[in-house]
């Protein structure tokens, strides 16, 4: 008794993918999916059409697929208007906060918006005001602000 593959096992194989491209981030199943169906169709098309040759025709169509198709899914992703959207730190460089404690041996903090900030910067009394230089990882390095 030997093993035989029927088209329609391809085409369950691309439908499992599909789903777990819905499920899971990033677009590499997609790619598989398709390969999986057109192997799938092409096995209606040759219905004797060997193993190897299948999976052949698999690993060739996702690869190009990929390959093809990467590129054009780049470009179809809708770009933001504002470059910082998913930089909330770098959105802050520039502006002028008021110190909620002292900055003292470096260190101190600021409220800004509902949150609180650690900073590093000169050493400065509560109130008085910085502006944001940089951001170093979850700290706002600051200077006076003139």
């Amino acid at each position: 008794m030997s093993f035989h593959i029927v088209f329609w096992y391809w085409w369950a194989l691309s439908a499992a993918l599909l789903v777990c491209e819905m499920m899971l981030p990033g677009v590499v199943f997609l790619f598989l999916a398709l390969g999986a169906a057109i192997a799938g169709m092409l096995l209606v098309l040759e219905p004797e059409m060997s193993l190897e040759m299948q999976l052949g025709v698999f690993a060739v169509v996702s690869v190009a697929s990929a390959v093809g198709l990467r590129p054009l899914l780049r470009g179809m992703q809708k770009r933001s208007d504002d470059p910082n959207l998913n930089a909330r730190g770098d959105s802050m460089v520039g502006k002028v906060l008021v110190l909620d404690q002292p900055i003292l041996r470096g260190r101190g903090r600021v409220i800004l918006g509902d949150g609180s900030w650690s900073v590093t910067g000169p050493d400065m009394v509560a109130g008085a005001k910085v502006r944001v230089a940089a951001v170093e990882g979850t700290e706002l390095r600051v200077e006076p602000a003139p």
